[in-house]
């Protein structure tokens, strides 16, 4: 009978790591997002984020004004670590919170402050006219 229980117990726990699995694995990263966040001098600053699929890993890609900076990135329990070099090395963290990720960011020399900054996807109209017609597209919405 012991063994019976031990046996259900370790059956029922294997099936809910599964099922997390599962759910970590729907999540759907790939888009193109507005992004907001607080810059080290504590102003404001919006931007634009894709997140590319590439094997395992994902892309991501931040546009600020005409500059850009790339990242390299991997999901994992919920969290996106991306690693990417602005000038300086940086990490940015983010967790999936009702279709935005909300992340912390540092740098290599900002001294080891954390930044805040969201990633809100943008709808698919959007993202397919901003694919056509580059940032313009976001003025005329």
């Amino acid at each position: 009978m012991a063994r019976t229980v031990r046996f259900a117990l370790v059956l029922v726990a294997a099936l809910g790591a599964m099922m997390a699995v599962a759910a970590e694995n729907r999540v759907d990263l790939a888009g193109i997002y507005l992004c907001e966040g607080v810059n080290p001098d504590g102003t404001p600053y919006k931007g634009l984020v894709e997140i590319t699929p590439t094997a395992d890993a994902y892309q991501v890609r931040w546009t600020m004004s005409e500059q850009s900076t790339n990242g390299i990135g991997i999901f994992k329990g919920g969290v996106l670590a991306v690693s990417y070099f602005g000038g300086t090395p940086g990490v940015a963290v983010y967790r999936v919170d009702k279709g935005r990720l909300l992340g912390d960011w540092t740098m290599g020399d900002s001294k080891g402050q954390l930044y805040s900054e969201t990633l809100t996807k943008l709808p698919k109209q959007l993202r397919d006219r901003l694919k056509r017609e580059g940032p313009a597209a976001l003025r005329a919405s």
